[in-house]
């Protein structure tokens, strides 16, 4: 057993520095499992080259029961590495993450679900397990087309919103202010002065889009969000604001949309 990830074999492009690696918006699932689901693969590969590639790494920690590596376009770059013992795979969760392959840094995590390959071993009703799983999946898939749905509204209500207000006539009354302009960052202001960063995303992992957080070191009361669209940046500054306050009986965190 390795303690750490073995020479790479010549197809194993290691020499880059890696580079780093954002996490999916959904928070990552930490309940060990046989399963690791592995992303961030390089799309440039064949899924035989990366199957065999993952395959040779893994099987360093303990015997490999299976490795599916996803070929539709929406799931490239991803894959599943199936084991057949946990600690085995919890070995491998922890030691081969960010391990440089084809030249990109793997993120790994455990599967949120159980594989076909462990169903089968450990005696469960595989074709039942299969019906479940693309039960929940059209499911996800409703949910998030409502989501879509509702957000799209959203954004397109806020935007006419904003342009009514830049139209408005130059001597509209000084007390009334324009709405602002929406923007796919969002200005956090009065954040505690301890904050720290893994604070700030956590606030805002519920929400999709999210793409990074910056915070401003020489003004540590400030800080940017951004997401992934001007859309999702306002459903998450419409969920959250006058209600988030990162300390116990602080006062809520101002949100704004950044200037452009």
């Amino acid at each position: 057993m390795f303690h750490h990830p073995p020479p790479p074999p010549p197809y194993f492009h290691s020499t880059h520095t890696p580079r780093k690696i954002r996490h999916p918006n959904r928070p990552p699932c930490v309940a060990p499992s046989k399963t690791l689901y592995v992303r961030n693969l390089s799309e440039k590969k064949s899924p035989r080259v990366l199957a065999s590639a993952l395959r040779a790494l893994f099987e360093t920690y303990g015997p490999v029961a299976d490795v599916r590596v996803r070929r539709s376009l929406r799931m490239r770059g991803q894959a599943f590495v199936v084991f057949r013992d946990q600690a085995h795979a919890t070995a491998a969760h922890a030691e081969v993450q960010g391990f440089v392959l084809f030249a990109k840094p793997m993120f790994i995590e455990f599967s949120r679900a159980p594989s076909d390959a462990t169903v089968a071993a450990e005696g469960g009703d595989l074709d039942e397990f299969r019906r479940r799983r693309i039960a929940d999946r059209d499911f996800r898939r409703r949910r998030i087309a409502d989501r879509d749905a509702r957000e799209r509204a959203f954004a397109a209500t806020h935007l006419a919103s904003a342009a009514a207000a830049a139209v408005a006539p130059a001597a509209a009354p000084l007390a009334v202010l324009p709405a602002e302009v929406p923007n796919h960052i969002l200005f956090l202001q009065a954040l505690p002065k301890d904050v720290a960063v893994a604070e700030i995303e956590a606030a805002f992992a519920p929400f999709d889009g999210l793409v990074e957080v910056r915070w401003v070191a020489v003004k540590p009361d400030v800080a940017f969000v951004e997401f992934a669209s001007d859309a999702h940046a306002a459903f998450a500054k419409s969920a959250l604001a006058s209600t988030l306050s990162l300390r116990d009986g602080a006062p809520p965190v101002s949100i704004s949309f950044a200037n452009r």
